[in-house]
């Protein structure tokens, strides 16, 4: 994994903690444009510091292990939990992205024009 891919899973992970870049350099004490340009591929390199502390600000964390490392089980099942995370995150965000207050129809029979639903039942009975 490169810097670059780095700063991806960090802007994934930032957004789904629903923090702003502002948010996490206040946190972390990075400043917000090196923040955009970790998120964007932008940066040649990052220290250390500021990267777990640009990870913790956001709940990620960074894990050794030996190159070539296959996939286990536990990594598949981790892969797995971040999907349906993720996927229900993007649905709530949807779904109140798209709520809107439905305007009020205040309009009684006499303001509408119509008969009042009695009157018309009364005069069609007749």
């Amino acid at each position: 994994m490169n810097l670059a891919e780095l700063g991806e899973a960090f802007k994934r992970a930032r957004i789904l903690a629903n923090k702003t870049q502002q948010e996490v350099a206040e946190y972390s004490g990075v400043p917000r444009a090196r923040i955009s340009r970790f998120e964007t591929g932008g940066l040649p390199e990052m220290g250390a510091v500021k990267l777990l502390s640009l990870f913790e600000a956001v709940g990620l964390e960074l894990l050794a292990r030996p190159a070539g490392h296959r996939r286990t089980l536990d990594d598949v099942l981790a892969e797995t939990e971040e999907v349906d995370s993720t996927s229900e995150e993007a649905r709530r965000r949807v779904r109140h992205f798209h709520r809107r207050p439905q305007p009020a129809a205040h309009l009684d029979a006499s303001q509408s024009g119509d008969k009042a639903p009695e009157k018309a039942q009364d005069e069609g009975s007749k």
